[in-house]
């Protein structure tokens, strides 16, 4: 059985590390991004079973990359992750088709268990 695929998107090299090695602990294949833009191209091209996407990033912002995914058809199980609290930006991302909103600073143990539940729902 293959591993389940998650493109992390997150610029703040010390965040993406932890995120990286810690979902690669838990035995998912992991795909590191830090810019929007990349995280734009991998998404039109690669097929993942979630992706967790910053907000802010330099390239595109989050909610951008999100637009411009769905505005080519490409659907994955979005957890957006941000320093940014407001509830109005919360509500755009969710809107927009996001599965989950983790606010920065963030548990590890919170997220790896959010993710756990998101790939549960894909994988049985």
């Amino acid at each position: 059985m293959d591993r389940p695929r998650i493109l992390v998107v997150e610029d703040e090299r010390v965040v993406a590390f932890l995120l990286t090695r810690t979902l690669e602990a838990a035995g998912y294949s992991v795909t590191p991004c830090a810019d929007g833009l990349d995280a734009l191209e991998i998404g039109l091209k690669e097929d993942f079973d979630l992706v967790l996407l910053d907000q802010r990033m330099p390239g595109l912002l989050g909610l951008e990359v999100l637009q411009r995914w769905n505005a080519a058809g490409r659907s994955f199980p979005v957890i957006m992750v941000s320093g940014i609290t407001g509830e109005s930006d919360v509500i755009q991302a969710l809107e927009l088709g996001a599965v989950d909103y983790i606010r920065k600073p963030f548990s590890i143990q919170e997220v790896i268990a959010r993710v756990k539940v998101r790939l549960r729902r894909v994988d049985p």
